[in-house]
């Protein structure tokens, strides 16, 4: 993305758009997120009317070659804003693991048919049967995973001969200038720590032993109108949806977000806050 592009330069220009160079060391509020105070306000931002998300599922359903007789685990799976959807579209028998009781709970009463099986657990220390699965989903979980060959290797031992592991992730390549990034430039000063490049996660997935390592870029179509931005964008940031605006300082939240609340209110059509960069990846297990 072209930080010069359209309004931002006259932003750059006149002093108001952040720079993300030569930060020092934020101040941080913690070393992980606590997802015991996130599950109460996620699913308030992050609706299920987004635009992408019917796309997502498609796609999702399709490489992971999802249908009746498929077992999925949802790894890191949340409120299960994924696993319920893609059970309910595909037929499929799915569990949902995440090491947050309290995104869990919320998960659960979002079941109200019992399709999902949800397990408290930690995607690094997988004790579950090995070759138990036929495709293994996680969605935005590379930045909460510290070893994270060690717990492909694991995924690799849950799936079944010619299971599929399927990761949607923006990569650091894509969102070092994104709003979020750009408006919170301490936050990318911990993103650069803890978000890995494309190619590390293709080299992981070869490493730990998968094959047919592919990725797909996608540019996802995230907000609809200025009506969309102010209710889902500006509330999502708000309520620091997002686990690296959990991070910084309230010294650093609060200028940030009278940033991106002027420039939404000044630049409402600009593509760039509405449109996200994304990758798809998907490996398999040798048959």
């Amino acid at each position: 993305m072209d930080m010069d592009a359209g309004p931002r330069q006259g932003w750059q220009e006149a002093g108001l758009w952040p720079t993300n160079s030569g930060l020092e060391e934020p101040k941080m509020t913690s070393e992980k997120a606590d997802y015991s105070e996130i599950a109460q306000v996620y699913d308030r931002a992050r609706t299920g009317n987004a635009p992408h998300l019917e796309w997502w599922f498609q796609r999702i359903a399709e490489v992971g070659e999802l249908g009746p007789g498929k077992r999925l685990i949802d790894l890191g799976c949340g409120t299960g804003r994924w696993t319920i959807p893609l059970t309910e579209r595909t037929g499929c028998e799915a569990v949902g693991l995440d090491r947050s009781p309290e995104m869990l709970k919320k998960a659960r009463a979002k079941d109200v048919h019992g399709l999902v099986t949800w397990l408290v657990g930690d995607v690094e220390r997988l004790g579950l049967q090995p070759e138990t699965f036929d495709c293994a989903f996680m969605c935005l979980m590379m930045h909460h995973v510290d070893d994270h060959l060690g717990t492909f290797q694991g995924v690799l031992r849950l799936l079944r001969p010619g299971g599929i592991f399927l990761i949607r992730q923006g990569t650091l390549e894509q969102i070092m200038d994104d709003p979020w990034h750009r408006f919170f430039p301490e936050a990318i000063t911990i993103d650069r720590k803890r978000t890995p490049f494309r190619a590390e996660i293709e080299m992981w997935m070869r490493e730990a032993g998968f094959e047919q390592v592919e990725t797909e870029e996608v540019k996802q179509f995230t907000y609809r109108d200025l009506a969309d931005l102010n209710e889902r964008m500006l509330g999502e940031v708000r309520l620091r949806v997002a686990s690296v605006l959990r991070l910084i300082s309230d010294e650093a939240f609060q200028p940030g977000l009278q940033r991106i609340e002027a420039y939404v209110r000044e630049h409402p059509d600009d593509m760039w806050l509405r449109e996200t960069l994304f990758a798809l990846f998907s490996a398999r297990r040798a048959r």
